[in-house]
């Protein structure tokens, strides 16, 4: 079923060994990024007025049994400690519960940063009241702080569910970098600390860095909009998928792309996966038979009459590999992304990641505040490869 990666195995080597020191840089994999306006290579590396070349970054949870991973908080405090005082900081988060983030957020508006976040309206106790990391916010940040349907029970800024965003925008760097954007499938809680995810960084790509703010700023006006159906492009090989969607499903369209007489594989680690999305399991069914060779890890195998019992029908109706975590496993998946090796949308040898903080679910797809961002990088997809392996490997074999 792994027919096309025999020939990158150094490469994946390479990409684990990055991975064992918790980060993997990635540079863009399109070669004429760097050409000038006439279609030459540039040679002139001293030219001030050159775009920079969008690069991309990846980190991954590795959490143990009684061992906590702080990998994407400390990520997130690293990041806003290396923000200019004049810089802008633009941050969307569900649920927000760890003081420390809180307090960096706030130490870099203190120092004059214009920071301004948005949160889902999850983060309270039982009673109502704020848990503290929002308390900080909302007494440090004050009216730069918004909670989507703040005091309302349920609702997102533009969802009618929730708020589930989990993204910050930086405008610069104290290295240089500029149109920053951090997009991962974390929570800010202690809960996600015991749990596998992702995060990427992006540096320089100013389409997609516009793209992401102009979302925010329609999140920040916390207005209904069921019907945002929206995505756009970026710089490099990158593109940024919003919902709520009113109709279609823009995974189902991506996998429909895909040629499986050529050959590709299939790589897909999914938090949540429901009944309501059993359209992509039967396409990912008919693409196994089709000849792509396509491997799942889920979160929990559904059980009777459960949300996901029918795309558990579709999934093992083929020869699809499937893992799953133990529902007593202390240890749980809270990544969701969707690799892509080999021939897509007319090209042979497109490796390509799809990430974010949509799970399968037809909350994610027509009623929440969420993302997707894809990546089309080589040593981004290899990051993440590795990273699927290592989870498939906890995983518990279901099927074949």
């Amino acid at each position: 079923m792994l027919h096309r990666r025999g020939h990158r195995l150094l490469v994946a080597l390479l990409a684990g060994l990055m991975l064992s020191w918790g980060v993997v840089g990635c540079g863009s994999s399109d070669p004429t990024q760097n050409n000038d306006a006439n279609g030459g290579q540039n040679q002139d590396v001293g030219n001030q007025d050159a775009e920079p070349t969008p690069r991309f970054e990846a980190r991954f949870t590795r959490p143990q049994i009684d061992e906590p991973d702080e990998t994407i908080e400390d990520s997130i405090v690293e990041l806003l400690e290396e923000t200019p005082d004049d810089a802008t900081v633009r941050a969307a988060f569900y649920t927000f519960g760890q003081d420390h983030v809180a307090e960096a957020f706030a130490d870099a508006y203190d120092r004059g940063v214009d920071v301004r976040v948005v949160l889902g309206n999850t983060s309270t106790h039982s009673n109502g009241s704020d848990w503290s990391a929002v308390t900080i916010l909302r007494e440090r940040l004050q009216q730069r702080l918004t909670i989507c349907e703040d005091g309302a029970s349920e609702g997102g800024c533009m969802g009618e569910n929730i708020h589930h965003n989990k993204f910050i925008t930086v405008s610069e760097l104290g290295d240089g970098s500029e149109h920053v954007i951090l997009q991962t499938s974390a929570n800010l809680t202690d809960f996600q600390l015991s749990q596998f995810n992702n995060l990427v960084q992006v540096y320089d790509d100013p389409a997609l860095y516009d793209a992401f703010l102009s979302y925010w700023d329609d999140l920040s006006r916390d207005e209904t909009d069921p019907a945002y159906d929206r995505k756009e492009q970026g710089d490099s090989d990158t593109k940024l998928y919003f919902f709520p969607l009113s109709e279609g499903d823009p995974v189902l369209d991506v996998l429909q792309r895909v040629d499986c007489e050529v050959g590709a594989d299939i790589y897909l680690a999914m938090a949540f996966f429901t009944n309501s999305r059993s359209d992509i399991a039967e396409e990912l069914r008919q693409m196994d038979e089709d000849g792509c060779g396509v491997q799942i890890v889920l979160r929990e195998r559904p059980q009777i009459n459960s949300p996901g019992i029918q795309i558990m029908g579709n999934l093992e109706n083929g020869d699809i590999d499937i893992g799953i975590f133990p529902d007593d496993d202390e240890i749980q998946l809270h990544s969701k992304y969707l690799l892509v090796d080999g021939a897509y949308d007319g090209d042979d040898d497109a490796r390509i990641v799809w990430t974010g903080s949509h799970n399968y679910t037809v909350s994610a797809l027509r009623y929440n505040d969420e993302t997707i961002l894809k990546v089309r990088d080589d040593e981004l997809f290899e990051a993440f490869h590795s990273d699927w392996e290592h989870i498939r490997n906890r995983a518990e074999t279901i099927h074949p």
